[in-house]
């Protein structure tokens, strides 16, 4: 009888637009894109402004901290590599450059989570040695 093989966690597929923003997380920084042409800043990575459609972007370094504006559990998770990890906190965060973040709460301390808690970036490293994912902790 075959062995079964453990589910696989899916990684994100890098393309040219967001590469930056993963090699960034790599390194252990968050990275934003602005537009040179209005100021806006914007997360998740974009060919365009989503302000003024210009194509001029570039990558600044983020604080890495931010206020959570939502969350919810997920006691019993659909895909089944999540399952040693349940319960899982999903997250909201209002960066302090003021975009919003989608991410993951872990920590010590994400059973005490309450709006509007300020939270830190930290990275995890996944099963592909060049991809961490950002996500936060309740800052102290």
């Amino acid at each position: 009888m075959a062995e079964a093989s453990a589910p696989k966690k899916s990684l994100p597929k890098i393309n040219k637009i967001d590469a930056p923003y993963w090699q960034a997380a790599a390194a252990g920084k968050l990275v934003l894109q602005k537009c040179r042409a209005c100021g806006k800043v914007q997360f998740f990575p974009r060919a365009v402004c989503v302000d003024c459609f210009g194509g001029d972007l570039d990558w600044i370094d983020a604080k890495g901290t931010g206020k959570i504006h939502s969350f919810t559990w997920v006691r019993v998770p659909r895909n089944p590599a999540f399952k040693e990890e349940a319960a899982i906190c999903y997250i909201n965060v209002i960066l302090d450059e003021g975009v919003i973040m989608e991410s993951r709460l872990v920590g010590y301390k994400k059973d005490a989570v309450k709006m509007g808690d300020r939270v830190k970036v930290v990275f995890q490293q996944t099963h592909n040695p060049e991809i961490k994912l950002p996500m936060f902790e309740l800052a102290d």
